[in-house]
């Protein structure tokens, strides 16, 4: 039998359903009781669903009528029952694929899963994906609440295709990564969870970091109607931007300096980026509104006003760095820019200097390839062009895989000529350039829209946006300054109407989605207050996070995050290194407050004009 469903907005209703079959369906809140259709899980795998797409042609992107089919016929290869196993209830855990593209694109083909537990609480999460993905989560997270859940593999097997090479001049395959693999596997759960349920998710919701991040910022801009409430934390949104400033940050400690042609002549040590460390808590420790002493740069916004260019020059004499060591320093800092110093993206924010020994800088701790080298090398190879200068494989020395005139180096970037937004210089089919901009490949992959009226304003979605201070993998200020867009674009400018919508939580110490520096406060459930938010319109006004076993913390730490611009404040006893005590350090001793010096233009305190700090 061949089931007809209508995917409209953040509901799927049954439509005409083959054979002359009718069914009335309950609306959510009458429909608790109502019994599953299929209450054998396996015999899920004989349904034919047909769900309409309505988001093809839609919301102002012409590239998504191209490449969306109206009607979307997942194929279902397993149904599998799962018992009960510790805290994991039983469920029914469905598997399938969705073809995508046609024959003028290309086809190719996402697969995904969806958990279906016993005792559902009618609510539907997506969950966001992480790196270049190519795999279908197996996680059971949020399955002890009820939820039914749902994630895919954005379009390509990593076993088959390791890191970013599955992108490899494959048109139907980028797409799928940038925006149309979460899209149709969404609508698809949809699908799945009513067929089973007989009745569709009361809400719906997205919570992801990272690439997971990106995928939502993506979903809220060209996908409205299908998510209620959005978590998206860490945002990897400007995906062409943010694989610039990661080759930046990393490549100015890799370079032949000397000609020698050894290169790293302007590399630093750990202990030279230990030092660094003090330094900018010496000055910015106890600068933020919380006023204890924590190691951790509570607000580096506030930071920068204070910890500047002088302050590296001193370290470097104090340490003995070259004039290139400590340029390099600064220009971490800085972002990437060209040889007449317009900058394209913001640096790393002070505070992450923790982390800089993992994930910038070369060291023997990482075999001196630091983590975001690796990616974005990747991501320069496959991912940044619209014609690829990368190879097809990952064994990159075998000469014979190799297209001529052999792999793109990623040291070769040239900040001058590949521009974030420039065109590709041969159209069409190609060759790939090196003065080809990133423009074709930033429309298919960025997430950084900030007129988000249609989900915002139209279907009054929620968004929870949250971002660590410390993340030394993708900085945390261009999220500052795509939510102060937002507010701009989307509410022109009235703060308060935003916050009705969406709200930015800025976490201190926090690096890259989870764990950060030692004496912060970094966990916290992300979808608890989203849907609280979405279900009973109860915005959080500031949000508990505790210590997290990635920080080494006392145990018991907590504090509150608060919705930007406001700053955490501790307000309990004081005097005598009382604040400082880790035993006072609970939420009833934090309030949310705004920063004594906020300025709105702080959010951009780096500016083209600050580039040498």
């Amino acid at each position: 039998m061949r089931w007809n469903m209508d995917h409209t907005g953040g509901r799927s209703l049954f439509g005409l359903v083959l054979l002359t079959f009718a069914l009335c369906v309950a609306s959510p809140a009458s429909a608790r009781d109502h019994v599953p259709i299929f209450q054998d899980c396996a015999a899920l795998t004989t349904a034919r669903l047909a769900i309409r797409d309505h988001a093809a042609g839609q919301h102002g992107h012409a590239d998504q009528g191209a490449v969306l089919a109206k009607e979307i016929e997942p194929t279902l290869t397993s149904a599998t029952w799962k018992p009960a196993t510790g805290s994991v209830p039983e469920y029914c855990r469905v598997e399938g694929f969705i073809a995508t593209g046609d024959a003028r694109e290309g086809v190719n083909r996402v697969r995904f899963a969806v958990n279906l537990p016993t005792q559902w609480n009618g609510r539907f999460v997506a969950l966001g994906d992480g790196g270049h993905d190519g795999a279908v989560s197996t996680s059971t997270v949020r399955l002890d609440q009820g939820y039914a859940t749902a994630n895919s593999d954005m379009g390509h097997d990593a076993t088959i295709f390791p890191a970013a090479t599955f992108a490899f001049n494959n048109r139907p395959r980028e797409i799928d990564y940038g925006w149309r693999a979460v899209h149709v596997s969404t609508v698809a759960a949809k699908g799945i969870i009513h067929f089973y349920y007989g009745r569709p998710a009361a809400f719906s919701y997205w919570d992801g970091c990272s690439t997971g991040g990106r995928e939502a910022a993506v979903e809220a801009q060209r996908f409205p109607d299908d998510f209620d409430g959005i978590a998206a934390g860490d945002l990897f949104m400007n995906a062409i931007e943010i694989a610039m400033e990661q080759v930046w940050s990393s490549a100015i400690f890799f370079r032949d300096v000397n000609g020698d042609g050894v290169g790293f002549d302007n590399n630093i040590t750990q202990a030279d980026i230990d030092a660094l460390r003090d330094a900018v808590l010496a000055k910015c420790d106890v600068l933020d509104n919380d006023k204890i002493r924590d190691n951790v740069v509570g607000n580096p916004l506030a930071c920068a006003r204070v910890f500047t260019s002088a302050d590296i020059d001193a370290l470097g004499a104090a340490r003995g760095l070259t004039a290139g060591q400590v340029r390099a320093i600064k220009d971490v800092y800085a972002g990437p820019h060209n040889s007449a110093g317009h900058r394209w993206y913001k640096g790393k924010s002070l505070g992450t200097e923790f982390s800089w020994g993992s994930f910038v800088v070369p060291t023997p701790a990482n075999h001196f390839f630091p983590a975001q080298g690796g990616f974005s090398m990747e991501f320069v190879n496959f991912l940044w062009f619209e014609h690829d200068p990368g190879v097809p494989t990952a064994r990159r020395n075998d000469p014979s895989l190799l297209p001529g005139p052999g792999e793109y180096r990623w040291l070769d970037f040239n900040f001058d000529t590949n521009t974030p937004t420039g065109p590709t210089v041969h159209s069409g089919t190609g060759p790939w350039t090196p003065n080809d901009g990133g423009g074709f490949m930033r429309a298919i992959l960025n997430g950084s829209e900030t007129d988000l009226t249609p989900f915002l304003v139209h279907r009054k979605g929620k968004y929870l946006l949250y971002h660590g201070w410390a993340d030394g993998l993708i900085g945390a200020e261009p999220t500052v300054d795509y939510y102060h867009g937002i507010v701009r674009d989307t509410f022109e400018g009235d703060t308060a109407r935003a916050q009705e919508n969406v709200r930015l939580f800025m976490v201190p110490g926090m690096d890259h989605c989870a764990g950060g520096v030692r004496g912060a406060a970094v966990g916290w459930d992300k979808l608890a207050p989203l849907v609280d938010w979405v279900e009973n319109n109860k915005a959080p006004d500031s949000i508990v996070v505790t210590q997290d076993a990635g920080t080494r913390t006392p145990q018991g730490n907590e504090r509150i995050i608060c919705p930007w611009p406001l700053q955490p404040t501790y307000v309990g006893v004081s005097g005598g290194g009382a604040e400082n005590n880790p035993a006072n350090w609970v939420a009833s001793n934090f309030m949310c407050q705004p920063e004594p010096h906020h300025d709105e233009r702080d959010h951009d305190v780096k500016d083209e004009d600050n580039v040498d700090r």
